[in-house]
């Protein structure tokens, strides 16, 4: 037999929750002859909710009192909502097939779908988020660099469905506090030690006979501050050289398109490799070939000459001092706010969602003016 809970809200509605995670809602009521009746209402699948069943109520309850017949329950009365699973379907198809979008797919499942999945997207709530992180923490016993990250995908998908038009909705994730963790990264390369970078780049290139495949990847992660997948979905078309633009797809924030600039670095680069490409090529690839290679590709042949340049010495987990691949966006936001570029235009220039991500780099802008001032003494 269904346990049926009331509402904390509005006397008189209730729902249970069926088999498929569904709640169904119902409401109560003394008919003209003072007796308490129950009368299903319909499924939160169908667009049914607390204040629904609150308002169909108190037609019942005015009718009665008018001595009219209480009006009749449609339920189904409206079109069926969109759920999660319905816009994660619609982000997953929009994404290219690399590890990077089938490793996300498997963190939804495992922790969004089992959960929310057939839950009306625009119903989900900032507590029912919260709860999840407390059960990816308590129960699942992960870390809390993991509940952020799953907070952030569903945030993500939220933000797809929100700029594909299919609802207007505040996204409730955005109210959720992350998890503090410490296992941040800090380093960043100074200007000597990207250069020093380009030169080993280049060099590996020749050794191999890469073409210019880490040479071009290097100095667009550097000059852009793009993600890898971002670097290496990039194309042909996707670079005007008349304007300086170089049109990034940000696959974190929902496949979303944002600009990086050409730079006096990748100026000349650039201008000789689109000579040698079709329209549709990828810009880094093997030999100029144009053909998309994986991320695994770039970090077993970047990988190395990280470590021999910059990681020798230092423990495999020091997260903190250990430069890899996604250090060389950290650098680029680090090297705009030791130039104190604003960070409202940081924020822009890494196509951040949220200010909070950005507001880290504020104490290098901090260390800068106190150099600045210090010298004039």
């Amino acid at each position: 037999m269904a346990t049926y809970i009331s509402s904390k809200k509005y006397p008189g509605v209730q729902y249970y929750i069926k088999d498929n995670g569904v709640k169904s809602y119902s409401i109560r009521y003394k008919d003209e002859s003072g007796k308490l009746k129950r009368v299903q209402v319909g499924d939160e699948s169908d667009g049914t909710t607390e204040v629904y069943c609150k308002n169909k109520r108190i037609e019942i309850l005015n009718a009665q009192n008018k001595g009219e017949q209480p009006p009749k329950i449609v339920k189904n009365h409206r079109k069926k909502i969109i759920t999660l699973d319905d816009v994660a379907d619609k982000y997953f198809s929009s994404m290219d097939n690399t590890t990077s979008t089938h490793e996300r797919l498997s963190k939804y499942n495992k922790h969004l779908s089992e959960q929310f999945g057939r839950h009306s997207i625009t119903n989900i709530k900032k507590t029912d988020l919260e709860d999840l992180q407390k059960s990816i923490i308590d129960d699942k016993k992960l870390s809390k660099k993991t509940a952020n990250m799953i907070l952030e995908l569903f945030s993500t998908i939220f933000r797809f469905g929100f700029n594909e038009e299919l609802y207007e909705a505040v996204n409730p994730a955005m109210k959720v506090k992350r998890f503090k963790v410490k296992n941040t990264r800090e380093r960043f390369l100074r200007v000597s030690e990207i250069e020093e970078l380009y030169k080993q780049a280049i060099l590996k290139d020749e050794e191999k006979d890469h073409g210019d495949l880490l040479e071009v990847f290097v100095k667009l992660a550097l000059t852009t501050g793009a993600r890898l997948e971002g670097i290496l979905n990039i194309k042909k078309r996707d670079i005007d050289l008349e304007s300086d633009i170089i049109r990034i797809t940000d696959f974190k924030n929902g496949g979303e398109i944002y600009s990086g600039y050409v730079t006096k670095t990748t100026r000349d680069l650039l201008t000789n490799k689109l000579n040698l490409l079709n329209y549709n090529d990828n810009l880094v690839s093997f030999n100029n070939d144009g053909k998309q290679i994986s991320a695994r590709q770039i970090q077993t042949r970047l990988k190395p000459i990280l470590d021999d340049l910059f990681n020798v010495g230092l423990d495999t987990k020091d997260r903190a001092n250990r430069i890899v691949i996604h250090s060389l966006r950290h650098t680029f936001a680090s090297q705009l706010a030791i130039s104190n570029v604003p960070i409202r235009q940081i924020q822009e220039l890494m196509n951040h969602a949220d200010i909070r991500e950005t507001m880290k780099y504020a104490k290098l802008q901090d260390d800068a003016n106190k150099k600045a001032a210090q010298s004039v003494f």
